[in-house]
């Protein structure tokens, strides 16, 4: 039988977090936030060794790596399904059915998988074309998406896994992965974009191609360790069931709809950015960056309190599992807090390190303050919005977050810091007051009881 993590809540638990609790999240969040900045690590480094090609390649791998994000985002509703659903399992006891929980979301990610790749493979050429007009810059663009395309279909089978270790609170077998990986995919990088022995040299799409070779490893890796005796319990023995099929279904669609809606609704951003200017842009970017730091941390804590969540709920236990949401969101702001001073505080130094043009750098001070304003309530939001996933309230969870950035932020950016002229201190402003109302509205909803009933996350007989 899995294990899951099991805090003694005690009779005042409603207080302050106890040593124990903030213990709990710690060892869940502190390998997640470690996944999270591998992932973003590597992505930097491989960034960089593109970079030496020039900017036509940085241009054409930019525009398609948007384009696989926008659609591996679709997986990612299967991603907080498992976990949602495997958590509450293990909390109630009945870890034998993991296997059966994998093999039902691995029936929806595998063709979703096969059917992305080919998508991407015969329409590489037209989808970046229609985002890049630099005919070089598309080319190489195009030819990355083709080679990484194949990736898509192994990430079918690998982020199922890894929701399955998260959720029942073993996340330090995702990060072990991903830290193995991390280096062979910078390694395979450097060697197929410029060519190493044996190996000819592919340019940018030699990038692509090693995403997938390391997806292919971490495919086989994922396969070896879900297939040890007793680590997901019935994984070898099952099949794929109807009624657990439309249960993850049920749980994944409302986030793989809003991830996908998400990251599209970065490309419109970026284009009300360009119509800023150079400065803008950059500018724009070093404070894109410097917001990934608190967000992951944010982001590693949420995950954690949505194993917690799914875990107590399975216990039968709703004031538990909101307790929990509480003291998540508590552990984010205080480790989010230095952050926000730093901002504050230190804003031109922390700024000179990214910016060495004048005009760019006067223009990204306030912005960044603005944005240091709004990391308390980004952290609490986003904290929550994990819990109620973890609670299996993906529509509410996706449904603010839509609200959110589709309905407010991205019309009022473009009327505020476009058509009003206040550009990006105006863009920060209203960003600032969009996560003030998602907080607001995340933590009213955490605060009442519907997110606590879910009949395709009943616990079974």
């Amino acid at each position: 039988m899995v294990a899951s993590v099991d805090v003694e809540l005690g009779p005042t638990a409603a207080g302050p977090i106890a040593p124990s609790a903030f213990a709990a999240i710690g060892r869940l969040a502190a390998p997640l936030t470690a996944f999270f900045a591998v992932q973003s690590a590597t992505d930097l480094a491989c960034t960089a060794i593109l970079g030496r090609l020039g900017d036509a390649t940085l241009a054409g791998v930019g525009a398609a790596s948007t384009i696989y994000g926008v659609l591996i985002a679709l997986m990612f509703g299967v991603d907080a399904a498992v976990q949602a659903t495997v958590s509450r399992r293990a909390g109630a006891g009945r870890s034998d059915l993991l296997g059966q929980i994998l093999i039902d979301a691995l029936a929806i990610t595998l063709p979703l998988g096969a059917t992305v790749t080919l998508g991407l493979w015969f329409a590489a050429p037209t989808l970046v074309s229609a985002m890049l007009p630099d005919r070089a810059g598309a080319a190489i663009g195009a030819a990355w998406l083709r080679a990484a395309a194949p990736s898509v279909l192994l990430l079918g089978l690998t982020i199922p896994i890894n929701a399955c270790w998260i959720g029942s609170g073993r996340p330090t077998i995702a990060f072990a992965t991903t830290a193995f990986l991390a280096p062979l995919q910078v390694a395979a990088t450097y060697a197929l974009v410029f060519g190493v022995g044996p190996v000819a040299p592919f340019g940018g799409a030699g990038a692509g191609l090693a995403i997938t070779v390391a997806c292919a490893v971490g495919g086989c890796l994922q396969l070896a360790l879900a297939a040890r005796p007793g680590a997901i319990p019935g994984f070898l023995r099952a099949q794929p069931k109807a009624g657990g099929f439309g249960s993850v279904a049920a749980l994944a669609w409302p986030i793989s709809v809003q991830q996908a809606l998400s990251q599209l609704g970065f490309i419109v951003a970026y284009l009300i950015v360009a119509r800023l200017g150079v400065a803008t842009v950059a500018a724009t970017n070093v404070l894109i960056t410097l917001a990934t730091v608190p967000a992951q941390l944010a982001v590693g804590i949420g995950v954690a309190s949505a194993t917690l969540v799914g875990q107590t709920l399975g216990r039968g236990d709703p004031s538990g599992a909101r307790r929990w949401g509480w003291r998540a969101a508590t552990a984010g702001l205080v480790c989010s807090a230095p952050f926000t001073l730093v901002a504050l505080l230190a804003t031109r130094p922390m700024l000179g390190l990214f910016l060495r043009d004048p005009a760019a750098l006067a223009i990204a001070v306030w912005p960044v303050r603005i944005v240091g304003l709004s990391i308390a309530a980004q952290t609490t939001a986003q904290v929550l919005s994990f819990s109620l996933r973890g609670a299996g309230a993906t529509r509410m969870a996706a449904g603010i977050a839509f609200a959110s950035q589709w309905l407010a932020q991205l019309p009022l950016s473009w009327w505020v810091a476009v058509t009003l002229g206040y550009g990006l201190v105006g863009l920060s402003c209203v960003q600032c007051l969009v996560v003030v109302a998602h907080a607001a509205v995340t933590v009213l909803v955490w605060t009442g009881s519907r997110w606590t009933f879910h009949r395709t996350l009943s616990k079974p007989a």
